[in-house]
């Protein structure tokens, strides 16, 4: 059991409690189930979590529903309760294991204050109250924070911190940027200065509304200690992620959610978790036990799938939470323990053996600055950031994204995507990035100067224009694909090449566009004219393709892209700080280093679609066998190691790369270059 510290001023100032391992325990239960918490076991509740070997479990103060769940004489108690004040005994229980309890209150959803006063409901455009709806039933009424709503919240958080003074921590949840009709709303509008009836400023002028009530619920909390002495953690959720560093004053930390399986898919969470690391390192990654999404609690995610994206996360660095569900008995289910146990006692062996290493990230993609404040629109991966992620991710290359004009000092190479403007602001850094020594790949091209493209890209841009479907055609020898013409989704744009630069790819034109007055075939029309016109181009340490290669594989997946992709990045990057040989495309890879030595994750998981719905699911690890790694060292090492097991394994050392062979068959592995 973890000794508890006096509160005090100087523990104040400490950094607040980041998990490691953590649940966080839903529990929306409405006012017609009753009773409520009749079977809870403080005992039995505390051992659940002990077996866990979990450190905080986030708690319910308030849920959806907006019933609170703790002794209090305000109405919104749940009236299945009773006598007993469930919130306290659950915290008390946990802190006699050492485990932290942050306290959950629904922010936009409360079904209570929305039956209590209905005029307190966000309208929409036809000024009828806002709900969400849920499986074809109307759900949850999302509550005006323009309304006196917001002092209704504030006077919940008030009793909250009388109750529980030394709570640990606060989660606010369900705080996106809602636009409204309300006349309360469309008067916030006018005070910003914008228009209500223009959509764009109904928008703005939501992120505003959620950045004042942030604010004010952030400081009602900021500042305390929990039992152990420890500064209170804060996080708000439902927030565009990708707008974190506008928004990063408001949390402690950030917790990225996304439940594979419950509308996010398996590459929102990775994709997410890199834009979110530059920006807040303090970060854990948040999934869920169910086989579904929130509300799906009688069903129990697969372990493999629990193991995937656990390790997903730790790879990164990060921390991990698993969502759960508290039956309305208070009684936990024993299945949903069992099952649970075996990721986070692994995850747990995982995070001892990696302590005190730090991830190392070789390249920043750049991505285009989102616009609209809709969460779901705002963070969900682009075709670009999709064809990054996949990738790099098949490289085994250490990165991350990052917005234009962040810095790029700690990168060895960076990738702009399509999309990102040329102008002088950016040309300027990328010199300064290139004279340090950096390398460029430009994912599709956008007009620059030409006086820059010919010097760094060396390429001069033509007016000529192409066609609506045009191919490309690789040098075998240099990008290691066939002698083919490959066809790409649009136009590769037209360009000229400088003396010294070097051409990975062609441009072979079609016979003519293929339309309603010219056709031909069932798609396009087929490869025509071979040109001397580039499609990729090396120049130095800068590689451009002419067309959105990256954005091409991320919309169709098709393989020669990111082969083609994976030569560029060869060309510019040749000595990358690990590279895997003869690797499935699914493996994925991430490189940790101290000063003494480094350490490889390998994770082999394969989600697929097993039914009519859009669900991937992951029932089991995929084993790999004979994998070769290797890992750029500047010194021979003195061993290679299994951490977990504390097996040996055989090396060889040559051209600066200590090279060995794995192989495994539970997912995931750990090897350590002492």
């Amino acid at each position: 059991m973890r000794d508890t510290a006096p509160q005090s001023a100087v523990a104040a100032r400490e950094e607040p409690f980041l998990p490691r391992r953590s649940v966080h325990l839903d529990f929306h239960t409405s006012p017609l189930i009753q009773p409520v918490g009749n079977e809870f076991d403080a005992i039995e509740f505390a051992d659940r979590f002990e077996r866990l070997g979990v450190d905080s479990v986030t708690l319910f103060a308030k849920c959806h529903h907006g019933q609170l769940y703790y002794d209090t004489d305000r109405p919104e108690r749940h009236p299945g309760l009773g006598s007993r004040n469930l919130l306290r005994e659950q915290v008390e229980a946990l802190r006699t294991k050492g485990i932290r309890t942050p306290i959950y209150l629904s922010v936009l959803f409360d079904e209570h204050a929305a039956a209590m006063r209905p005029d307190w409901v966000a309208l929409d455009e036809r000024r009828e109250l806002l709900r969400v709806d849920s499986h074809g039933v109307p759900g949850w009424h999302i509550l005006d924070m323009t309304s006196p709503y917001r002092d209704y919240l504030a006077d919940q958080i008030t009793d909250v911190l009388e109750q529980f003074p030394d709570a640990d921590g606060f989660f606010y949840d369900i705080c996106f940027d809602q636009p409204g009709f309300s006349p309360s709303f469309r008067e916030a509008v006018r005070r910003l200065g914008l228009d209500p009836d223009k959509e764009a400023d109904r928008g703005r002028a939501a992120q505003a509304v959620s950045h004042d009530y942030m604010a004010r619920y952030r400081d009602m909390v900021a500042g305390g200690v929990g039992h152990d002495g420890r500064a209170r953690s804060i996080f708000f959720n439902s927030r565009p992620r990708l707008h974190l560093a506008a928004e990063k004053e408001f949390c402690t930390h950030d917790e990225v959610e996304a439940l594979p399986t419950g509308g996010w898919g398996y590459a929102y969470a990775p994709y997410v978790a890199r834009n979110v690391l530059p920006v807040q390192p303090r970060a854990l990654g948040m999934m869920g036990r169910f086989f579904g999404s929130w509300g799906d609690s009688a069903s129990i995610h697969p372990e493999a799938a629990l193991m995937y994206e656990a390790m997903q996360m730790v790879s990164l660095g990060m921390g991990i939470c698993i969502g759960d569900s508290l039956p309305a008995s208070g009684r936990s289910h024993e299945a949903v323990t069992a099952r649970l146990q075996g990721p986070f006692r692994y995850v747990e062996k995982v995070q001892d053996a990696t302590k005190g290493y730090d991830r190392v990230v070789e390249v920043g993609v750049v991505r285009p600055v989102p616009t609209g404040t809709d969460v779901h629109q705002v963070d969900a991966p682009t075709a670009g950031g999709l064809g990054a992620l996949r990738v790099l991710g098949e490289m085994g290359l250490g990165f991350e994204f990052v917005a234009p004009g962040a810095d790029w000092q700690r990168y060895a190479a960076i990738v702009v995507l399509s999309g990102v403007r040329l102008d002088a602001e950016m040309r300027a850094t990328l010199d300064e990035f290139l004279a340090a020594g950096g390398s460029v790949l430009f994912s599709g091209v956008e007009q620059s100067d030409d006086d820059w493209s010919s010097k760094n890209q060396g390429l001069t841009l033509s007016d000529t224009e192409g066609f609506a479907r045009e191919f490309f055609r690789p040098i075998p020898a240099l990008s290691g694909l066939p002698d083919f013409d490959f066809v790409t989704p649009g136009t590769i744009r037209r360009a000229t090449v400088a003396e010294g630069a070097q051409v990975l790819a062609t441009v072979t034109e079609p016979f003519f566009d293929r339309t309603a007055s010219t056709f031909s075939g069932h798609e396009y029309t087929p490869a025509g004219t071979a040109t001397d016109y580039p499609a990729v181009v090396v120049n130095g340490k800068v590689a451009t393709v002419l067309f959105p290669l990256l954005e091409a594989y991320g919309e169709l997946g098709v393989p020669e892209y990111s082969h083609l992709a994976v030569a560029a990045l060869r060309a510019i990057l040749p000595t990358p700080a690990v590279r895997v040989k003869n690797a499935p495309s699914h493996l994925e890879v991430a490189l940790h280093a101290t000063q003494e030595s480094k350490l490889v994750h390998l994770i082999s998981f394969l989600p697929a679609r097993r039914s009519m719905s859009e669900i991937e699911t992951v029932r089991e690890p995929v084993p790999v066998i004979d994998l070769t790694v290797c890992v750029r060292s500047e010194t021979r090492p003195t061993s290679v190691k299994r951490p977990l097991d504390g097996g040996e394994v055989a090396f060889t050392f040559v051209d600066g790369y200590v090279e060995f062979d794995v192989s495994f068959s539970s997912g995931h592995t750990l090897v350590v270059v002492d």
